[in-house]
């Protein structure tokens, strides 16, 4: 199949979805298809991948939206150019990520191939674009032919706006690049644990200034405790805080992610709100890393399910301190929450999901070819 996959988020940056249609197209390429991303850039593309092809939608611009930072393109003339390319080089299926973002409403509009739809997003917020152009993104919605969600979460979001059915399949990992056979520490040291962070720590919901405080606290008692930052962001928010212990990485390739877990003793996801799934939790799974992640309510549902991973209550730095510490000092076995992780993760392969998703594509296009004679 030739097919085409489009992300209204920048392919600069790390980001859930960003790696979704990464591994997506991967496993898609590897099976004999022939992919193009089409995505924003702001600067170089941290997302590469060989035999896929990469058209640029813009430059994206930066909003602030239901407490996240949205780097989407508002490029009229690259988006109209990639709807020109799209239109002339025949593809079997469009598959739009995050559909109700300008960009893709555009692509949907202008093309009249066979088109998935994946929702990614999920809010506590109440989301006021879709209340107010309810009636004009509905229109939008029915011009797609089959509709995906990532989680329970982002299909119950999505749902209290717009109703209509949907498959749920969840996020996936490349298993083998996160092999557990690549980790160099099997057991906490205590004289010098490593915990990390991973994901855009400037950003409130993201959580790292409860991780920041709860860390603050466990130095007292751990000297040797260090704290690595994964991702972008502005250090300067946390100026007064930021000590010698902490090291901030930036943006980490997609490619190196693996080497970073296993360089690490625990890995934190201390997220405030607005997380649907939570990509972290398979890396982690599939890395034998110790994870300890905030009790929101689509992170507990993953964690429980899997029997994997320990929480603490969602912006408490006293409790994630008591977690961590009982942790560092083996008071917590962690032996076989590992092993389940390791077990569990095996569902979420892009092995499996993909094949899942070939056939929605093939089913599409019969349905589609059918209405057409």
């Amino acid at each position: 199949m030739k097919i085409a996959i489009t992300s209204p988020y920048d392919f600069s940056v790390p980001g859930g979805v960003q790696t979704h249609i990464v591994e997506l197209s991967r496993e898609l390429s590897q099976r004999g298809n022939e992919v193009t991303i089409f995505a924003p850039l702001s600067l170089t593309n941290i997302h590469t991948l060989d035999d896929v092809e990469f058209i640029d939608l813009g430059k994206p611009v930066t909003f602030s939206f239901l407490g996240s930072k949205t780097r989407i393109s508002l490029n009229i003339f690259k988006i109209i150019k990639s709807i020109k390319i799209i239109r002339k080089n025949n593809f079997d299926i469009i598959h739009i990520h995050e559909p109700l973002i300008p960009s893709q409403i555009l692509i949907n509009i202008f093309t009249n191939i066979t088109k998935i739809a994946t929702f990614h997003a999920y809010s506590d917020k109440k989301n006021y674009v879709y209340y107010y152009l309810n009636f004009i993104l509905k229109f939008m919605v029915k011009r797609l032919s089959y509709k995906i969600c990532v989680s329970k979460f982002s299909q119950k979001y999505i749902n209290k706006y717009f109703s209509f059915n949907s498959s749920i399949i969840p996020n996936g990992i490349n298993v083998n690049n996160f092999s557990n056979t690549l980790r160099t520490t099997e057991k906490i040291n205590n004289t010098s644990t490593k915990i990390c962070f991973i994901g855009r720590f400037d950003e409130p919901r993201k959580g790292f200034s409860t991780l920041l405080s709860s860390f603050i606290e466990l130095k007292k008692e751990y000297q040797e405790l260090k704290l690595v930052v994964a991702g972008p962001g502005d250090k300067k928010i946390f100026s007064n805080q930021i000590n010698k212990d902490i090291s901030f990485l930036g943006t980490i390739n997609q490619n190196d992610l693996p080497d970073l877990y296993k360089k690490v003793d625990i890995v934190c996801l201390p997220s405030l709100s607005n997380e649907s799934f939570g990509i972290v939790i398979l890396e982690s799974m599939a890395s034998a890393s110790i994870l300890v992640a905030s009790d929101i309510e689509s992170y507990k549902y993953i964690l429980n399910k899997n029997n994997y991973g320990f929480m603490f209550n969602v912006g408490s730095s006293t409790h994630l301190s008591k977690v961590l510490s009982q942790i560092i000092s083996k008071e917590i076995e962690t032996k076989e929450n590992i092993e389940n992780g390791l077990k569990n993760v095996l569902k979420y392969s892009w092995v499996k999901i993909v094949s899942e998703i070939i056939n929605i594509y093939s089913n599409e296009i019969k349905t589609n070819h059918r209405g057409k004679i």
